[in-house]
């Protein structure tokens, strides 16, 4: 007997959403992934699966590329530290996130936020 093929399994577009809201909304307070498939009703490694189906990456991967998309957008604004940051987009502490920073944009916070901040006005 030969085995059954398996279909890509996928999320419906309101889940999607729902997932990605709900992830964006406890980014600072560490979501998990658990606790976004229990709200959309389904098994972790069920949602991890249909989720990447759906959108092309995993859901961990998802949620990183949002914090350290929040984490630019707060550091052009050079009044907060690097630490309040690293807490706002969900890292554990200001030295994880600068290697997880480091590690997807080649630079360190610090040095990015030089590079890109908002300067003062000096009037």
């Amino acid at each position: 007997m030969g085995r059954m093929k398996r279909t890509p399994e996928s999320l419906p577009a309101w889940k999607v959403e729902r997932a990605k809201a709900l992830m964006l909304d406890h980014m600072a307070h560490s979501c998990s992934i658990e606790m976004v498939a229990r709200e959309c009703a389904i098994s972790r490694s069920h949602f991890s699966r249909a989720f990447k189906n759906t959108t092309g990456v995993p859901p961990h991967i998802w949620l990183r590329q949002e914090q350290i998309s929040k984490a630019e957008a707060l550091l052009t604004q050079r009044n907060i530290s690097i630490c309040h940051i690293a807490q706002e987009c969900g890292f554990s502490d200001q030295s994880y996130f600068t290697r997880v920073f480091r590690a997807l944009r080649g630079i360190s916070p610090k040095r990015w936020q030089l590079q890109n901040g908002r300067q003062s006005d000096q009037t």
